[in-house]
């Protein structure tokens, strides 16, 4: 996939679930440019391997959903999260991605070719569909209910009705 799908899959995901925007899209190129970062030359080699995300993905979902705040651990969830939004993408296309240490690759469909026509029909389709979400403000997310409730600017009884709700 292209920068462009990558950016556009990964920014549209992120606002709907709440995520910040900004480290979403940069992490979704992340797995590309931290091979030239650290003088990987193999494409698809160790910073496209999903073990490696998941882990992460799952260390700052839980400091995120036990409120365990390091400075920026929703920024780098956020960051963590484009970077699997990378992966999944990749994993559309024929060549897959590597699952982690080993000759074993991830391929869903293997349907898209990487800067084909195949390629821009799926973006068309993630912009149709993803973006009137966002301009409607609708989030799927983990709801912000629990911090209005800590900041004081909801009581017990709103937080206890909104909080499992989606809208």
């Amino acid at each position: 996939m292209t920068w462009l799908t990558h950016t556009a899959f990964a920014g549209l995901t992120s606002w709907i679930i709440g995520l910040p925007t900004s480290t979403s899209i940069l992490g979704s190129t992340a797995p590309d440019w931290t091979e030239d970062l650290f003088g990987i030359h193999e494409h698809r080699g160790i910073t496209h391997y999903l073990v490696i995300w998941f882990i992460l993905f799952l260390f700052f979902l839980t400091l995120r959903l036990e409120n365990l705040f390091l400075p920026y651990s929703e920024y780098l969830l956020g960051f963590v999260y484009g970077g699997l939004t990378h992966l999944f993408l990749d994993s559309l296309t024929k060549s897959g991605i590597p699952l982690g240490f080993s000759k074993i690759r991830v391929r869903i469909g293997g349907l898209i070719t990487t800067g084909k026509p195949s390629e821009w029909i799926f973006l068309a389709l993630i912009l149709i569909f993803l973006t009137p979400l966002t301009r409607l403000d609708v989030k799927f997310g983990w709801n912000k209910w629990k911090d209005l409730y800590q900041q004081g600017i909801i009581d017990k009884r709103e937080y206890d009705e909104r909080r499992f709700k989606i809208w």
